[in-house]
């Protein structure tokens, strides 16, 4: 079962501000042409540091796009602090450490709800390292099959200066999100995160900036 909390302004506040600052990003994403053409599209959002904001920003956006009658599936790879079970309170599933496991199929790890048209695949646990687990083949057919449901496939991952699992995953996607906190991400840091995600040959799509004014 899949509920939605207080943090997805977007869902219990559409006409506030901030929920058009995610219909903004929306569009951005829109006209840069990634949601044309044949299958679905991923994208993949990273940050810094912890506390940028990434998983509020993916999953509110994840709603924007759910609102404008798109299929969209979203997918906790943060392994190491999982926070999209959290904001879309999920219940019944293992998640992606199981299925990359070989533990269960794709379909018995998403999990759907009352938001029509939105599925979540939380991160679940492992006793294996999360680049050993994120590297294995199983990641990128579970990216193929989902592209072949979905129209966008959102990916959260761990702040990728500190860790290497975002520049793993970021060749299997068409694009990359970076998130920015307003007063807490620093000019310093997000050219290190710029400078790693392009060693991964990353398609760095833009900034987003958390809480700006």
């Amino acid at each position: 079962m899949l509920r939605l909390n207080k943090s997805l302004i977007t869902d219990l506040n559409p006409a506030s501000h901030i929920s058009e600052s995610f219909r903004s990003l929306r569009t951005y994403i829109r006209q840069l042409g990634l949601l044309g053409g044949e299958g679905g599209k991923v994208l993949l959002f990273t940050s810094a540091e912890e506390g940028a904001g990434k998983t509020t920003v993916l999953s509110n956006l994840a709603v924007s796009f759910v609102q404008d009658g798109k299929k969209v599936a979203v997918v906790d790879c943060d392994l190491r602090r999982p926070g999209l079970h959290t904001v879309f309170e999920v219940e019944g599933s293992h998640g992606l450490a199981a299925y990359l496991s070989g533990q269960e199929e794709a379909k018995d790890v998403a999990v759907y709800g009352n938001l029509a048209n939105l599925a979540v695949i939380p991160a679940g646990m492992s006793r294996v390292t999360p680049p050993d687990l994120l590297g294995n083949e199983h990641m990128a057919a579970l990216l193929t099959e989902l592209k072949a449901s979905f129209d966008l496939v959102l990916l959260d991952t761990p702040p990728a200066v500190e860790y290497s699992d975002a520049r793993i995953l970021a060749p299997l996607t068409d694009g990359v999100i970076l998130v920015a906190r307003q007063g807490k991400s620093k000019r310093e840091s997000l050219r290190k995160l710029k400078a790693v995600m392009e060693q991964s040959g990353s398609n760095i799509l833009g900034i987003a900036m958390n809480q700006a004014k």
